[in-house]
């Protein structure tokens, strides 16, 4: 054992205490020193991060405004072609334009083009063009109109003629 106290003393040398530095800090304030350091920078990332994210939403938050103000804009340039074209003159300049003309007061009016060209009928089997006009068991749709119109029950849409005064229309 005595060789081992004299070990000791060798591989650690006895220090010789002296008057403390004035530049040196124990562990405990150390510890505290670099915790608040690490908080504040904690802190600075926090508020860069915020600040960050607000600015990104006001430029959005600016962005929506002004689409909003376009639309808006386009909005009330929609309205106001609206109303234009709302108006009566526009409608009857349009009207004029498309052919349309007045319809005599009083009398019911049926108007019909039939095409320059070809036959205005097309001829089919027997059956297929009643067959084709029959959407009720009364005859159609159409056999009704012309029964309505005083044209008789057998006739075709081939053989219906314009309305004339001899027919009373």
């Amino acid at each position: 054992m005595a060789t081992r106290r004299l070990a000791v003393p060798l591989a650690y040398p006895k220090r010789i205490a002296g008057p403390r530095s004035v530049t040196r800090i124990d562990r405990h304030s150390l510890i505290l020193i670099v915790g608040l350091l690490a908080l504040a920078a904690f802190a600075a990332v926090l508020y860069l991060s915020q600040a960050s994210a607000a600015a990104e939403l006001r430029f959005r938050l600016s962005g929506a405004e002004a689409e909003a103000q376009d639309l808006w804009q386009r909005n009330l340039a929609l309205r106001l072609e609206i109303a234009d074209l709302e108006r009566l003159e526009r409608v009857e300049e349009r009207a004029t334009r498309l052919g349309m003309v007045d319809a005599p007061s009083g009398e019911p009016y049926i108007a019909c083009t039939l095409p320059s060209e070809g036959p205005a009928v097309t001829t089919r089997p027997a059956g297929a063009a009643e067959a084709s006009l029959n959407g009720t068991r009364e005859g159609g749709v159409w056999a009704r109109v012309a029964r309505r119109l005083g044209w008789g029950s057998g006739e075709t849409a081939a053989t219906l003629g314009p309305v004339s005064e001899a027919n009373g229309q």
